[in-house]
């Protein structure tokens, strides 16, 4: 089966965001790496607090540091979050890093036809409970799945299928870390950001 992929290169910049409570360290030490885990069954995202989520960056100083990102943005507009706080650290992916792309629902299947997650009995909707094994695509050496934003809308809410309904904007989850961690940066406040 073929399925749908990314280059390192046009992958758009990613950031992930957090609070200077955060070592960011962690995230660059792959000694202390997070493996992808599952939960059991089938599931729309891997277990918590394993792998890495980041998002695209959406505003930038002159000198190209990062202010802003879509998970912020989503943050603010759907969650009315005060984001002034946060901090946004760059991860550039490897040059020979494997990522998957999903632009829309045929790839999400796809990547389920080729590592299907045990179904999932809690979820017995459209879907039928399935949902990409994260584990066995990290294992089988992929490092990150990409989801555009074209790819969320089309796999929000699908009238059969698959989906990923939970991911709710553009973004990248690492299976594996092969990235770099770059510069940290402050985001923007809540005022300069235009958030109302």
């Amino acid at each position: 089966m073929n399925l749908a992929t990314i280059t390192p290169a046009a992958l758009p910049p990613q950031v992930y965001a957090h609070d200077a409570a955060h070592d960011v360290r962690l995230t660059a030490d792959v000694v202390r790496w997070r493996p992808i885990q599952g939960i059991g069954t089938g599931w729309v995202k891997p277990h918590a607090g394993t792998g890495l989520w980041t998002s695209p960056v959406t505003a930038h100083r002159a000198d190209g540091t990062p202010t802003d990102s879509a998970w912020l943005e989503w943050s603010r507009a759907e969650m009315d979050s005060d984001t002034s706080e946060s901090l946004l650290t760059e991860i550039w992916p490897t040059g020979d890093a494997r990522l998957l792309l999903i632009d829309d629902q045929a790839h999400l299947a796809a990547i389920i036809g080729a590592y299907p997650a045990e179904p999932n009995p809690y979820v017995p909707h459209r879907n039928g409970g399935r949902y990409p094994d994260w584990a066995a695509l990290a294992a089988d050496g992929w490092d990150g799945v990409y989801l555009t934003d074209r790819g969320q809308w089309a796999t929000r809410l699908p009238r059969s299928g698959p989906d990923l309904y939970g991911w709710d904007l553009e973004s990248c989850l690492w299976l594996r870390p092969s990235y770099v961690v770059g510069r940290t940066a402050r985001s923007v406040s809540r005022s300069e950001a235009g958030a109302a």
